[in-house]
């Protein structure tokens, strides 16, 4: 039987949420709290520019391979020059095309826990040494750095906020950690920017070991559609555009965030929207005593005694959420979406009814 390579071969895959081919066809029935999608549909401009596109648009054609329009729409929307600007399909497309750039057998890559991880799984199958320090163990970035004790710090992957546990690092601290190993690059995954409203973006144009990711499947509503973006000096754009397929970032993608970055108020609206929802929930978890941990993305975490059956409890019910307790410092803990008050209300009517045994 022919294997993959090794570090395929033993590589464990990133456990992906719920999305099956059942909850999208039956998506208006059920509440899908479990990936951070939007609990509302997106902009209507983003659908009449679809529409308009499947009627009249070329689609025997391959896409605008630079996304011209695209990255001109996203110059304006992130103050940086359009040659600092790459599109991918989706960011976790950008995640693996920089792993596949930038690491190599033996480059330690480190990694803060508990977090999203699907970068490890790209580190790793470029064979890089995976170093996973406690993302609480130190008070700053860089002296989480230093505990790695590792020579040849390739890369460190950071999400900011962190996902799930909502952690922010400063641009303090991030410029300290950047001008203290100027070859190591420094991979900021900003997927919650529009929730929290912070970012390293301007840090890109007099630093060359600094990327920023981000998305439009969250606080834009296009996790369907896949579309994402890099902002890097161009020096690095140039070497991840070597490898990039410029094809995979399909018209329709590039319609939509288009289309979306034309109405950001609708976007802006939103997370106005879920900062209100969040708010409230957090009031109704601390009134009941139950631990909850806050964040300035579109998800909390709380804390119940047994998880698991609350988890399949909820799902029975048709309200889908992602159990943490594994991960690493977040034992008992369940992450949930933050969506519109309309939604996290639904939720809480049903909260109510899990077994009391399961919350404490």
């Amino acid at each position: 039987m022919i294997q993959a390579k090794k570090s395929i071969h033993e590589l464990t895959p990133y456990a992906d949420g719920n999305h099956s081919d059942y909850l999208i066809k039956n998506h208006t029935k059920i509440l899908k709290l479990d990936s951070n999608e939007p609990t509302i549909t997106p902009s209507p401009k983003i659908v009449d520019a679809i529409t308009a596109y499947l009627k009249h648009g070329p689609l025997y054609l391959y896409p605008d391979v630079k996304s011209e329009t695209l990255c001109r729409k996203l110059s304006h929307y992130t103050k940086l020059p359009e040659n600092h600007i790459l599109t991918f399909n989706g960011s976790d497309h950008a995640l693996e095309c920089i792993a596949r750039t930038f690491l190599d057998k033996d480059n330690a890559v480190v990694i803060f826990q508990p977090t999203y991880d699907h970068f490890r799984v790209y580190a790793q199958s470029c064979d890089a040494k995976r170093v996973n320090i406690n993302e609480q163990i130190a008070d700053t970035l860089l002296q989480r750095i230093q505990t790695a004790n590792e020579q040849n710090i390739r890369l460190v992957y950071l999400v900011n906020p962190n996902n799930p546990t909502g952690k922010t690092v400063s641009k303090d601290e991030i410029i300290e950690a950047a001008r203290s190993y100027p070859n190591t690059i420094f991979l900021i995954d900003e997927a919650y920017y529009e929730f929290c409203g912070v970012s390293m973006a301007n840090l890109v144009t007099d630093f060359n070991n600094i990327i920023v990711t981000r998305s439009f499947s969250k606080a834009f509503g296009l996790a369907s559609v896949r579309c994402g973006y890099i902002l890097a000096h161009p020096n690095l754009c140039e070497s991840i555009n070597k490898i990039r397929v410029g094809k995979n970032v399909n018209a329709l993608a590039q319609i939509a965030a288009c289309a979306a970055l034309d109405d950001v108020n609708y976007m802006y609206s939103y997370v106005e929207e879920v900062s209100m929802a969040k708010n409230w929930m957090i009031k109704q978890f601390e009134a009941k005593n139950i631990p909850v941990i806050k964040t300035p993305a579109n998800f909390i975490l709380f804390q119940v005694k047994d998880p698991e059956n609350v988890v399949d409890f909820l799902e029975r019910q048709h309200i889908y959420i992602r159990n943490r307790s594994m991960m690493p410092n977040l034992k008992g803990y369940i992450r949930i979406t933050i969506g519109n008050r309309e939604t996290m209300k639904k939720f809480w009517t049903i909260f109510e009814t899990v077994p009391q045994r399961w919350i404490a």
